[in-house]
């Protein structure tokens, strides 16, 4: 290969020197032929074309048998050099082209790839040269040459039609097709009575493609004669052959020429025709072998064909099979009919309401691959006004309805002709959004109808591509200024808005339906009220921002659990150390995002993660580099805080997610000493300020403390020493409902530890609400005997102290804190000690009795509630 490119190289620069070389070696070496041929072939632009010509035709005629190395490669220069030179070619190559004499194999190859590479330079020798052919066909006896003529008269034909069909480029254009009409019907009456029934499927196949391309040139009385003999003989070829691409070629050539010359004979052979054509368009395509793509598409151009000469018959054919409940054989019909919806618009125009009624059967199939297929035929019918006439909107609920197939995580071992849930609900995606944004007619179809399938469940994981539908349909209108984007949002509309804002309260379910939600209230915002359009358009970006946040921390969570899953620990240093590195350490959510990730990955490999941190800890990330030529500023030192940041946030996950058993020996020894390193700050509840909590800075560190305190079973009591810091005690629900839940906790001293806790608290909320430092209040006071009742491990009398407790509280909880309460409460129901659970439970019970009125009117958002 080296050699061929160095010598086509000089050929560009010497070609006479080279060409000369080239000739001579040919002549002192003919064994060694291939790569001095290759470079003639690709110089052959360059003088001594006679020479090279007489030498090209020696060498691939030398030898009597057929050798396709050297002698193709021979048949190619003279194919090359006849683009250019093709009477000087001709007359080399006819000279070996002689009557009554049969021709090397090569020659007819020649005369064949000639036709096809110089049309116009070659269909004026044809007629002659099928005048010298004929004879030769009765000779020949082996099935190399048979073939070798069959593939010649098929490259003839094909060359005299591309020739016709473009008579006003043509150098003669009063070449007619009588021209060679009784030389080709000789040559087709020799391959159709005798070559077509060699044993030989190779010679059949070649034959039959050759007879498909003749019938063009036939007469159509000779053409007439043949049919009732040459559709059932080329048929029968199917159960014959293994591959059916050729076959469904010559049948579509043979139906096509047919019906332009108008037979009457054709409809005789309709039955068997679609019966046959059924089968093979049923058989599933493999996209992986190619063949099977084309045999498929050469059956449905023969339907066409079929259809513009018998549309009733064939039409009512197709709709029949429909009904068929076999899968093939709805999978086939389908195709079928989306193939004529496309490519017969005018056959098809009368029979849209029938074929609107029968697609109903199919669409009720259980069978993913038949629903594919309905898919691609009301995307068919979309473009062509089938959705606009009644019952078309059926056809819209169909793709919606399939936009919400649950996920089936099927893994497929060699089914490569499956459809799983996920690739229905995809396709049916794409189709939504192609028929919104390429069939202009269908906007006032979908719009607003498709707000209708947000609020029923059984939609609810089509909510995305809906919403994002519906934005595309309502700022089309809205820019174009049509009356139809106005919408009169009546009970039933609300409801649609309702769930829209229901849905921002969970973003990430349903395949990430909150984003597209919010756009679509904002897109909705001049229906809803006058006001909300410009205030929206200022609050909304920023939401949509949030939440793109966040599915970069589910992500590095997926990450995380995928590594935790890997038995590859080479394969994790280098996952750990792409993360690290490519984070965007300015950004908070992604910060903690890295860290979860890492965390996660921690479970299973602490040592590798415990090394990798070290490693990123001691990089250039943190140090302040200058940039080049110093004529920036070094490093901003704010960015360097960052990516600590991200270091001790990695290293807290890394604790809180690795297993217990091999974390406490490395909690002195790798992580506090390494986020010793980066922790810079002396006292943060000194450096915040005073009077009032401005940042979360404080609750964080007393949330810190208090998870230090190891057992930490005294830890919400260090946390009420804070409290008397600030000036308005806006989160006494949130500490009661801590706190209330460990008054059943199984350790005795947690238990009066916590009514210690909330007794104080109480009383600090009694201070705030104006009552002196003496006052005292009997329904607090009778909080301390319950110390004793709660030492009694009775479950009965642990429930009424519970009971107790709470009345207390409900009465001495201001209304405005209730909610945040319940909420701790909630959260206490999965308390990690069953006692603690029943007790929030009954604290609950206790609480919505008393107070549960006060709720329902601050408007319950019961979206929250746990399930």
């Amino acid at each position: 290969e080296q050699v061929r490119k160095s010598m086509l190289t000089l050929g560009k620069q010497q070609p006479d020197r080279v060409l000369a070389m080239c000739q001579d070696y040919l002549l002192k070496h003919p064994k060694v032929k291939s790569t001095p041929l290759y470079v003639i072939e690709l110089t052959v632009s360059y003088p001594k074309i006679k020479s090279i010509i007489s030498l090209a035709s020696d060498e691939m005629t030398r030898s009597k048998d057929v050798i396709p190395d050297w002698q193709q490669a021979a048949s190619n220069i003279l194919v090359a050099v006849g683009n250019k030179h093709i009477n000087d070619i001709m007359e080399e190559i006819l000279s070996k082209f002689q009557p009554g004499l049969l021709p090397h194999f090569f020659v007819v190859q020649t005369l064949a790839n000639l036709s096809d590479s110089n049309v116009y330079g070659m269909v004026p020798f044809l007629n002659a040269i099928l005048g010298t052919m004929l004879p030769m066909l009765n000779m020949a006896k082996q099935d190399n040459m048979k073939w070798v003529f069959s593939s010649a008269l098929c490259h003839f034909s094909d060359s005299i039609l591309e020739y016709l069909a473009n008579l006003d480029k043509a150098p003669d254009p009063t070449v007619r097709k009588d021209t060679f009409s009784s030389e080709i019907y000789a040559a087709f009456d020799i391959l159709f009575n005798n070559w077509l029934q060699s044993r030989e499927s190779k010679l059949r196949l070649t034959v039959a493609e050759a007879l498909g391309s003749m019938c063009h040139l036939m007469a159509g009385d000779k053409l007439e004669e043949q049919i009732p003999k040459l559709i059932p003989a080329i048929l029968s070829l199917y159960k014959k052959n293994n591959e059916h691409y050729i076959i469904s070629k010559s049948l579509c050539q043979v139906l096509d020429a047919s019906v332009n010359m108008g037979s009457r004979v054709l409809e005789t052979q309709l039955d068997s025709l679609l019966f046959a054509l059924h089968q093979q368009v049923s058989a599933p395509v493999d996209y992986s072998n190619p063949p099977t793509i084309k045999n498929h598409n050469e059956v449905l151009r023969c339907f066409s064909i079929l259809a513009n000469s018998f549309p009733d018959r064939l039409v009512m054919f197709v709709l029949q099979k429909l009904e068929n409940s076999n899968e093939r054989s709805r999978v086939g019909s389908l195709a079928v009919l989306r193939h004529l919806i496309n490519s017969t618009t005018s056959t098809m125009e009368g029979k849209k309401l029938l074929i609107l009624a029968s697609i109903r059967q199919p669409m009720a199939d259980h069978s993913n691959k038949v629903k594919k297929r309905v898919v691609q035929v009301i995307s068919a019918m979309a473009h062509h006004g089938y959705l606009e006439l009644e019952g078309g909107e059926l056809l819209v609920r169909f793709i919606v309805q399939n936009c919400a197939l649950p996920d089936t995580y099927q893994v497929q071992f060699g089914l490569q002709f499956e459809v799983t849930n996920e690739a229905l609900r995809t396709m049916c995606d794409n189709t939504l959004h192609l028929l919104t944004t390429t069939v202009g007619r269908l906007a006032d179809v979908l719009w607003p109808k498709l707000l209708y399938y947000l609020t029923p469940p059984q939609f609810s994981n089509a909510t995305t591509p809906l919403c994002k539908s519906l934005i595309v349909l309502g700022n089309k209108k809205k820019s174009n200024q049509e009356p139809s984007f106005n919408i009169d949002f009546t009970q039933e509309g609300r409801r649609k808005i309702y769930s829209l804002e229901a849905f921002l309260s969970f973003p990430f379910r349903d395949r990430g339906h909150g984003a597209p939600s919010l756009s679509l209230l904002q897109t909705l915002s001049n229906n809803i009220h006058p006001n909300t359009e410009t205030f929206w358009e200022k609050e909304i970006p920023p939401l949509l921002s949030i939440l793109e946040g966040m599915k970069i921390y589910f992500l590095y969570q997926c990450i995380g659990m995928t590594l935790q899953q890997s038995f590859n620990k080479e394969v994790v240093r280098k996952q750990l150390q792409e993360v690290l590195l490519t984070a965007r350490h300015n950004d908070a959510v992604e910060r903690e995002g890295v860290a979860m990730g890492v965390g996660l990955c921690a479970n299973s490999h602490l040592e590798g993660t415990l090394a990798k941190l070290d490693e990123f800890g001691k990089s250039d990330a943190f140090k302040k580099s200058p940039s080049i030529f110093n004529l920036l500023k070094e490093r901003n030192d704010v960015e360097v805080e960052k990516v600590k940041s991200t270091l001790i946030l990695c290293y807290g996950q890394v604790a809180l997610n690795a297993p217990p058993e091999k974390i406490l020996n490395r909690i002195d020894q790798d992580i506090l000493r390494s986020i010793s390193k980066h922790f810079n700050t002396k006292d943060f509840i000194k450096a915040e300020p005073a009077d009032s909590m401005r940042t979360p800075v404080r609750h964080l560190v007393m949330t810190t403390c208090a998870n230090l305190m190891y057992p930490s079973p005294f830890a919400d009591c260090f946390c009420v020493s804070f409290v008397q810091n600030m000036v308005s005690f806006h989160n006494l629900g949130a500490l009661l409902g801590r706190l209330s839940p460990r008054c059943s906790d199984p350790h005795p001293a947690v238990r009066t530890a916590a009514i210690d806790c909330i007794y104080t608290l109480l009383y600090i909320q009694l201070r705030y609400e104006g009552f002196s430092l003496d006052y005292k209040d009997d329904a607090v006071d009778s909080l301390l005997p319950l110390k004793d009742r709660l030492e009694n491990p009775d479950h009965s009398v642990l429930y009424k102290a519970c009971s107790d407790l709470t009345k207390v509280m409900s009465k001495r909880l201001p209304q405005q804190q209730m909610t945040t309460l319940v909420f701790m409460l909630f959260e206490g129901l999965v308390d990690s000690q069953t006692n603690c659970c029943r007790a929030s439970s009954v604290i609950l019970n206790t609480l919505l009795k008393n107070r549960g009125g006060g709720l329902q009117e601050c408007g319950w958002p019961w979206e929250r509630t746990p399930s």
